[in-house]
């Protein structure tokens, strides 16, 4: 009997782990992480050094670090009012977005009612049209509507163009809850409103979390839609004053730089806060279906 078992399986006790070849995986992905945050790391290092200490040590630490860059870029680059124009656009976005996405999520998921499967494919078209090859309908729409140069059209455009896929994203959510929720729920004497309000929603939250945070992600850094509806200088978003602050400010990499921290940093920090909720909203099944 002993001898009819193989080597590999009788070299390790019951209970032991076999040795794994670690490294297999983590020295690509310390790499790749090298790669992608290097870059990110050198340009908010520059941005609180001076320009002879860019010229000393471009790969250095700032020591000791200054804030001119960022003070200069916040006022003279006006980046403290394209920072204001998309928290607001952002905030809308997100509300927006979580409204409508949970609203018709749970419809599609738990409800039946007539043209439900056209509306699921007319989603699924949705989601294959880019941006691009609508940006001059969606321009004249504005347009007619009087919408163009105010915050409400980049709201709008940014809500409609995303809602497909954040549909889906509730729509697997919810129907991933049991079904024997409803019921009791029923039983008791509660009205669909109720149900969704008081039951499905509060369990929904990682999947309302992954949602408000690639809603945030997609409305902070988009370029073209804010470039295309908004023409004021006054109402820029920091993704679009980051184009026309690069165009004046080519050759100052320190300024360049603290344009690129301020756009990056909040987005960055949000992410490490409420990533517990991310990844979880993602592990429970919210990409599911």
């Amino acid at each position: 009997m002993t001898d009819a078992i193989p080597r590999s399986v009788r070299s390790f006790p019951s209970g032991e782990r076999r040795p794994r070849a670690w490294w297999l995986v983590y020295i690509p992905l310390t790499i790749l992480f090298i790669f992608a945050v290097a870059p990110l790391l050198l340009t908010w290092f520059t941005a609180f050094k001076t320009d002879q200490q860019q010229l000393v040590s471009p790969y250095g630490l700032p020591l000791p670090p200054t804030l001119d860059n960022l003070g200069e870029a916040w006022t003279v680059g006006r980046f403290s009012i394209y920072f204001k124009n998309s928290l607001i656009i952002s905030i809308a976005d997100v509300i927006g977005m979580v409204v409508i996405s949970s609203l018709a999520g749970y419809a599609f998921a738990r409800l039946r009612f007539p043209g439900q499967k056209l509306l699921l494919y007319g989603l699924l078209v949705g989601l294959t049209i880019p941006v691009a090859a609508i940006i001059i309908p969606l321009y004249l729409t504005m347009r007619d509507f009087h919408l163009l140069n105010t915050y409400s059209s980049v709201i709008i455009a940014d809500i409609a163009l995303a809602a497909p896929i954040f549909v889906f994203i509730m729509r697997a959510f919810f129907k991933d809850l049991p079904g024997e929720l409803d019921d009791a729920a029923r039983v008791d004497g509660a009205n669909e409103l109720q149900i969704f309000w008081q039951i499905m929603l509060p369990l929904a939250r990682p999947g309302l979390m992954t949602v408000a945070l690639l809603e945030f992600l997609w409305s902070w850094n988009d370029l073209l839609l804010p470039l295309v509806f908004l023409v004021s200088d006054d109402l820029r978003t920091l993704p679009v004053g980051m184009l026309f602050f690069q165009g004046r400010f080519t050759i100052d990499y320190g300024l360049m730089s603290a344009g690129v921290l301020i756009l990056s940093l909040p987005v960055t920090l949000l992410f490490l806060i409420f990533q517990r909720d991310f990844v979880k909203g993602l592990a429970s099944g919210a990409l599911k279906g």
